[in-house]
C-alpha cells in the first residue's frame, strides 16, 4: 500500500535497537492517524521553519515530505521517505538558490566558509532495512549485518547544483539544526508562520529522540 503522506513514524525505521529508541517510536505511533489526516493526499507540508546556522545567522527554509507505507498503518516500522525537498525562503538573497530534492532525511543545513558553499547532511533511514547480503556487497554493513557504515549523505551546492559528496570526518559530531519531530508543522502552517527555533528546541530536545537525529554519527547499530 502506498500513502503519499509523511508522519513522524518515519523516524522509526529500525535504525536503533536501544530501549530509548523503541520507546520513542511507540510514542510517535500514537499520533499516526492524526498526522495522516493532517497530511492529506499529497504528503506533509510544505511547511517553513527557522534555521540557525553555525555562524549565528538565522534563515528560513521550506520543506515538504512524501512517504511510503508498506505494511498496515499501525506498524510503526513500515513507513519511510520517498522524497523530501528543502528550499531557501529568507533572506531574499537566498531564495534564488536551487531546491534540494532527496530520498534521505535532511538533518543539517549550513554554510561552510572553508569551502565557500552550502551543504546538507541527510540520514538514510532505509539503511538497516536492506537484506544483509546486499548490504555487505554494497559496503553498508559489516559481515555481521549489525553495523551500518554509511548512515549519512552530504550534498554541496556547486555551480548552482546540489552534488552528493562523501561525508568528511569534520562533519561527525555536528549538531542537527533541521526539525525532526514534525507533529506541529501543520499548526504553524495554518498560522502562516515558520516553525520558530524555540518550538524546534522544545520538540527535538526530548530525551527519546535517538542519537542519530541529534548529532551526525559515523555509524549506527542495525542489529
Amino acid at each position: 500500500m502506498r500513502v503519499n503522506s509523511s508522519s513522524v513514524r518515519v523516524l522509526c525505521l529500525q535504525v536503533s535497537s536501544s530501549t530509548a529508541a523503541n520507546l520513542f517510536c511507540r510514542g510517535l505511533a500514537l499520533g499516526t492517524c492524526a498526522v495522516l489526516v493532517a497530511c492529506g493526499p499529497r504528503g506533509l507540508g510544505p511547511w517553513q521553519e527557522e534555521v540557525r546556522l553555525s555562524d549565528g545567522r538565522e534563515i528560513v527554509v521550506e520543506r515538504y515530505e512524501e512517504a511510503e507505507v508498506r505494511q498496515p498503518i499501525g506498524d510503526v516500522g513500515a513507513a519511510f521517505l520517498t522524497v523530501t525537498t528543502l528550499k531557501f525562503v529568507a533572506p531574499p538573497e537566498l531564495a534564488t538558490l536551487p531546491v534540494l530534492s532527496t530520498q534521505y532525511r535532511p538533518l543539517i543545513l549550513d554554510f561552510d566558509p572553508a569551502i565557500g558553499t552550502w551543504f546538507v547532511i541527510a540520514f538514510d533511514e532505509r539503511a538497516c532495512m536492506q537484506p544483509i547480503p546486499e548490504a555487505i556487497h554494497e559496503g553498508i554493513m559489516d559481515k555481521t549485518g549489525r553495523v551500518n557504515l554509511r548512515p549519512n549523505f552530504e550534498y554541496r551546492l556547486v555551480d548552482g547544483k546540489w552534488l552528493e559528496v562523501p561525508v568528511g570526518p569534520g562533519r561527525i559530531g555536528l549538531p542537527v539544526n533541521l526539525l525532526i519531530q514534525r507533529m506541529t508543522v501543520e499548526s504553524w502552517k495554518t498560522m502562516r508562520r515558520p516553525v520558530p527555533l524555540a518550538e524546534k528546541q522544545r520538540l527535538d530536545s526530548h530525551s527519546r529522540v535517538p542519537t542519530q537525529y541529534r548529532t551526525i554519527q559515523p555509524q549506527i547499530g542495525c542489529g
